[in-house]
């Protein structure tokens, strides 16, 4: 029963991150106990009721929340920022985050310095503390063509990025980013948030 619950705990966080825009925590929450307590109930064989659970929700909230994973190797700043960048023009429309990289593997990146100058100041650190791991997300996104590909996505893209050593090359590669980024946005039909409006990073 324990490994159905843990199934059953980790289905739970996957519907916050793929319905959460749509539906509040406690909708979420209740529709899945509901329709858990459902299987319990009439389930034979107690194994398959986190699939059966899934499957059943999956038809009922509908298209879930793209989830798009940026990877950048030993650069974690490069990653960070490409996730604060997408937050700000898509806000809560997709799911984003950092592929999980050793924290030994700091670099001497200007990126954090070039964000404080377009208003987007948080420590790009901090979005790569949201990763889970047992997540796969719909787009794995690599930041370098020759980056090792050791992340599982649906689908893989690639962005050639030209690397950056000072604030003025960091300048237009943060220019760079963000027209990929407004570029992806377009070719998943997501409308970017107006300048101003309210991003819950």
């Amino acid at each position: 029963m324990l490994n159905i619950q843990n199934a059953l705990d980790t289905l739970r966080k996957d519907l916050h991150e793929s319905y959460g825009h749509s539906f509040s925590a406690e909708e979420i929450d209740s529709k899945l106990d509901e329709v858990i307590a459902h299987h319990l109930k009439s389930a034979t064989l107690d194994e398959f009721v986190p699939v059966m659970v899934e499957r059943e929700l999956s038809e009922y909230f509908g298209q879930h929340r793209v989830h798009v994973r940026f990877a950048s190797g030993a650069d974690r700043s490069l990653a960070a920022a490409t996730v604060a960048l997408t937050k700000k023009h898509a806000g809560d429309a997709l799911y984003v985050d950092a592929a999980a990289t050793h924290p030994e593997n700091l670099s001497d990146s200007h990126m954090a310095h070039v964000l404080g100058e377009r208003g987007l100041g948080e420590d790009p650190a901090r979005y790569l503390d949201e990763v889970r791991t047992v997540a796969m997300p719909d787009y794995i996104v690599y930041l370098g063509r020759d980056l090792e590909r050791d992340e599982a996505g649906k689908d893989i893209k690639i962005w050639d990025i030209e690397p950056a050593t000072t604030v003025e090359e960091t300048r237009e590669l943060a220019d760079d980013l963000e027209a990929r980024v407004l570029y992806m946005l377009g070719k998943l039909g997501i409308e970017p948030i107006s300048e101003g409006a309210p991003v819950n990073v």
